[in-house]
């Protein structure tokens, strides 16, 4: 009877053994990237639409090599010093596979926007940038006006991975002529699920797709002597793009027009916001931010992130 709880004791024993090395290659398996970080927005594309054994042949396609290791002896190591080692789409748990992915390097570019001077400058970094602020110095308190946008991939970064450029993906506007309530503008193709949009402070989203208006259909969002926000979905560079979504906010004597410019189409595509300013300010007040005479300066100031992307195949 003793010997029978002795060999069941050494089985838990081991199974417990066995459980905490698969639990810590697990962890040091999340350690190293996806793969599908070196891919750029159309690869993605393809890449998501397909199942797991075939994820594995896209990137084999890519030029990418698997490899495997064992739980008991992690070593992600390639054979190339140009090559990356990423995690497989496909793995087991006592034969952990990845792949080595030959790699460049470059920089994370970001949209292009003209300046009020006519200096056309890109806005590198990633997340909430001033477009225009009035007056240029605040002591304290709010701004009169305060406009920003928010740069994003639409692909998201994997830390330094993934080359896809930045585009304007929101607007907002705040700011005492805007009132205690923001305003905030989102991108979003207009026949897919999370369409362009217009939000005032936390109220519901007020879409402006295909399933709330028509062609050339201006509707009004906001309407009050101090600001006034309409939307409608027009074809205003027909030459280039189809019709789509845009929004106007006037304050005051300043007008800021978001056009809206998509590639694709549903939930599969890519849309930017561009954002036009027309109208007169008060010279004594001046002007700050990207739009103003110091986007220049800004531009000096910053750098463009580097990046990692996938090597094309090698030929012959």
């Amino acid at each position: 009877m003793c010997n029978v709880f002795r060999i069941v004791y050494f089985s838990v024993v081991l199974v417990s053994v066995q459980a905490l090395r698969r639990a810590q290659a697990a962890k040091e398996f999340a350690l190293i990237p996806p793969c599908a970080a070196l891919l750029d927005f159309s690869k993605t594309l393809k890449y998501n639409k397909l199942p797991e054994h075939d994820q594995l042949s896209f990137l084999t396609g890519q030029g990418c090599i698997e490899r495997n290791t064992k739980p008991h002896n992690l070593a992600y190591t390639c054979d190339s010093p140009s090559a990356l080692a990423c995690a497989s789409p496909v793995t087991e748990v006592d034969n952990i596979r990845f792949m080595c992915c030959d790699y460049t390097y470059s920089s994370r570019t970001g949209p292009e926007i003209a300046t009020m001077l006519g200096d056309h400058v890109h806005l590198w970094q990633t997340g909430m940038s001033t477009l225009v602020q009035i007056p240029k110095q605040v002591e304290s308190g709010v701004p009169k006006m305060l406009v920003q946008v928010n740069v994003q991939p639409v692909i998201p970064y994997w830390e330094t991975l993934g080359c896809e450029e930045g585009r304007i993906s929101e607007v907002v506007f705040s700011g005492s002529s805007v009132g205690e309530s923001n305003v905030t503008i989102r991108s979003g193709a207009i026949d897919s699920s999370d369409a362009f949009a217009i939000r005032v402070g936390n109220t519901a989203w007020q879409e402006v797709s295909w399933r709330t208006q028509t062609l050339d259909s201006v509707k009004s969002i906001v309407s009050t002597p101090a600001m006034t926000i309409s939307a409608v979905i027009s074809a205003k560079d027909p030459e280039h793009w189809g019709p789509d979504a845009s929004a106007t906010v006037t304050l005051g004597s300043i007008s800021f027009e978001v056009q809206q410019q998509t590639a694709g189409s549903g939930d599969e595509s890519k849309v930017v916001l561009d954002v036009a300013v027309h109208g007169t300010y008060s010279t004594s007040l001046g002007v700050g931010g990207w739009l103003s005479g110091q986007g220049s300066d800004l531009a000096m100031g910053t750098q463009p992130a580097p990046c990692m992307t996938i090597s094309p195949p090698r030929v012959g």
